[in-house]
């Protein structure tokens, strides 16, 4: 049997294609171009990027044979660590460029978006209107102007470029397109193994290209030939998504505290998560970049409200499949792509994130291209004009919240203080936020912040913001305030390196050479077990190491000068 001829990507109107996709870029770079002023962030940035040993090397074989053998920061993505790697290469250690290289991931993510849906409904509104909600909606800022969630920009391209191979291969039935799509398949886990649920969403775009392709629906309703025409290809890739999620399982089990959640109470938040997840989308203000999960707060009847509106827009697409079956396949991507990512198995502190949205929002947005199409009863000119508005107000408007919501991102202290407004107290931002003033050297308000939270908090975060305060004690030359904060630290249950280490110098500062010798000792064992899970401080590891020797120097100083008291004459003698 001869293959049918492949269609070109690009339609025969090319050059408007080429526009359409050069003003999503435009779209993008209007509110994001900020981020070439930005900092490096405290929340995973410094693993990605300034703490990493691996990453400061830049490009060799070794940082190379890591890339691929690691599970540092609880994934396994060679990939997302080897684009770090260039980056190092070409930005060095500044920010700005790391994060323009983000921007330029999404713009071409976008791009594909709108190629990918162009080539499957052949409908440049229903591509465009998609590509535009996913390129500028507020939600994804976390994606693009958080440095350390490159993985979610990668993962995106390659989803994409799986879909543009796979229908390829679904018109050509070419062994060469469903081998590009495996291999794309195979790049987006190794940048993010949130493309686990591809295979099942290549079905969903199997399905709404035959809506639009009216002269390709030969399927039979007869089960056998449903499975051969949807099932029996993406098998192979769902045999993949398997084995991937098993090694990220494994990847995160040291990142899962919330195995101490039972079944109902995670299955209350994944519910409550859906809810969210639906406001952030129609309405994304309040958006923080950490949401805290508290288990006493997860209660049954928060969980009812949820269950109704989920009930009932299931229902409603079910009751409009036969005239929008866009809207059901829109629905099912969205509730099937969040899968990985709900809450079932929980992963991290957090409720829910803004940077789970990435790729399920795209079947929320089907619902945009599904109203336009509402409009052929009217008149060209008049449609036209509805359509070209509408776009023009919900792209605008999503640009200027984007643009103020990547302004959060300008650098810790920023981010972390949006945060504790959008959510309230919460350790995790309290924590990060006191962090961010001592990278920025901000060491007075880092100081009366801790204060203010310290009256508040229980006896173990007492103990961690005391740590945080007898750090910036130290940096400011109030060795013996530093010492005492320290010491409360460790009293209060938070014997950790940073309270060790800041004994160590304040000691060594006020000539207590025993009492630094002992505590130095104390914080390098601990940190030989911290970097034992790779958590490496390379700038902490570098200042204990020149400590040593300073000790080590006085010790030999200390030795020779009691040598001599024990040895005159041969004092005299040198003489």
């Amino acid at each position: 049997m001869t293959p049918a001829p492949r269609k070109p990507l690009f339609s025969s109107n090319y050059r408007l294609d080429i526009l359409i996709c050069l003003g999503l870029v435009l779209a993008i770079f209007i509110p994001y171009h900020q981020v070439a002023g930005h900092r490096f962030i405290e929340y995973d940035d410094g693993l990605y990027t300034y703490q990493n040993t691996y990453i400061i090397r830049g490009m060799c074989w070794d940082s190379i044979y890591w890339a691929f053998t690691n599970t540092d920061v609880a994934n396994w993505h060679p990939l997302t660590w080897v684009s770090h790697l260039v980056d190092r290469e070409v930005f060095g250690p500044h920010p700005g460029g790391y994060l323009l290289e983000n921007v330029a991931w999404h713009a071409l993510a976008a791009c594909l978006c709108y190629l990918a849906f162009l080539k499957t409904t052949q409908s440049r509104l229903f591509a465009f209107s998609v590509a535009l909600i996913f390129a500028v909606h507020p939600v994804n800022v976390e994606n693009v102007a958080w440095m350390s969630e490159r993985k979610s920009l990668l993962n995106a391209v390659f989803w994409f470029c799986a879909i543009v191979t796979y229908l390829d291969f679904v018109e050509t039935r070419s062994f060469r397109s469903y081998g590009m799509t495996v291999i794309a398949h195979l790049l987006g886990l190794m940048s993010k193994a949130m493309s686990v649920t591809l295979p099942c969403t290549l079905i969903l775009i199997h399905v709404l290209y035959l809506v639009y392709h009216v002269d390709k629906r030969t399927v039979s309703v007869e089960w056998k030939q449903c499975f051969k025409t949807f099932i029996l290809p993406v098998v192979p890739l769902l045999v993949i998504s398997v084995y991937f999620s098993a090694v990220t399982m494994s990847a995160q089990s040291v990142a899962m505290p919330g195995a101490g959640y039972s079944l109902g109470l995670r299955l209350i938040n994944t519910l409550l998560s859906y809810r969210n997840y639906l406001e952030m989308f129609v309405h994304p203000t309040q958006l923080a970049h950490f949401y805290p999960l508290f288990g006493d707060d997860l209660h049954f009847r928060l969980a009812i409200p949820a269950i109704l509106i989920l009930s009932g827009i299931s229902l409603g697409a079910i009751l409009l499949v036969r005239r929008k079956p866009q809207l059901l396949i829109g629905w099912c991507w969205f509730l099937g792509t969040m899968i990985p990512v709900i809450g079932l198995v929980q992963v991290g502190a957090q409720s829910h994130a803004d940077r789970y949205l990435y790729i399920p929002m795209l079947g929320l947005a089907f619902i945009f291209p599904v109203l336009f199409e509402e409009l052929r009863s009217v008149r060209v000119y008049i449609r036209q004009a509805m359509i070209g508005a509408s776009l023009m107000t919900l792209g605008t408007s999503m640009i200027l919240s984007t643009q103020i919501q990547v302004s959060y991102w300008k650098d810790g202290v920023t981010l972390f203080s949006h945060s504790l407004e959008t959510t309230g107290d919460c350790v995790t931002n309290v924590f990060l936020l006191a962090t961010a003033y001592g990278r920025m050297e901000r060491y007075r308000e880092m100081i009366a912040f801790i204060d203010s939270k310290i009256a508040v908090a229980g006896p173990v975060n007492r103990g961690k913001l005391s740590t945080l305060k007898a750090a910036a004690l130290s940096n400011m030359g109030k060795t013996e305030e530093a010492i005492d904060a320290a010491q409360a630290a460790i009293k209060w249950g938070d014997a950790s390196v940073s309270a060790y280490w800041t004994l160590a110098i304040s000691s060594f500062q006020l000539e207590r050479i025993d009492d630094a010798v002992r505590y130095l000792a104390r914080a390098r064992a601990l940190q030989k077990a911290v970097n034992q899970t790779k958590a490496v401080d390379v700038e902490l590891d570098d200042r204990m190491t020149e400590l040593q020797k300073l000790l080590n120097s006085v010790a030999a100083f200390k030795e020779k000068l009691l040598l001599n008291k024990e040895n005159p004459s041969a004092v005299s003698h040198r003489h």
